[in-house]
């Protein structure tokens, strides 16, 4: 193979490998709650089941004081040192993926939606293997997803 055949392959696939990454989109699902009880469920919820609530991020509030106006939208940041630590210890990419996401969203009058990566999505920017964080981190999708998802 010649090189410019190598050098058009190599552009392709990488072409290919960066539409798959820009294709990658978050969970959406609807929340059968309003948006604050959305938002205080979800956080009570995390806090039961032993996790740390690090921030939360009202972004319509943060652009009302800029004298700008958006939907509802707040962003949970949480997640269990004791857990992550030792992922972040291992793999200190992971460290740009903890702590954990959630954002609640209202786009439309009385649309409630949660939006969160998948366990997949957090390790494929690390490198760390899936069956790694699959007893931990994607329990947590799953207790978001039970605990609010119409």
């Amino acid at each position: 193979m010649n090189l410019k055949a190598v050098a058009v392959s190599a552009l392709a696939m990488s072409s290919v490998a960066m539409a798959d990454i820009a294709d990658v989109k978050p969970m959406v699902f609807e929340s059968k709650f309003d948006f604050e009880t959305t938002v205080t469920t979800l956080s009570n919820t995390l806090k039961e089941k032993g996790m740390t609530i690090f921030a939360e991020i009202d972004h319509q509030a943060a652009a009302k004081q800029a004298g700008l106006e958006m939907q509802p939208a707040t962003v949970l940041v949480y997640g269990t040192p004791k857990a992550g630590t030792p992922l972040m210890v291992k793999d200190p990419m992971l460290a740009l993926q903890l702590p954990l996401k959630v954002l609640v969203t209202e786009p439309s009058k009385g649309k409630v939606e949660v939006m969160l990566n998948s366990a997949e999505q957090v390790v494929a920017h690390a490198n760390t293997p899936y069956a790694d964080v699959e007893n931990n981190l994607a329990k947590a999708e799953k207790l978001i997803k039970a605990t609010v998802a119409k």
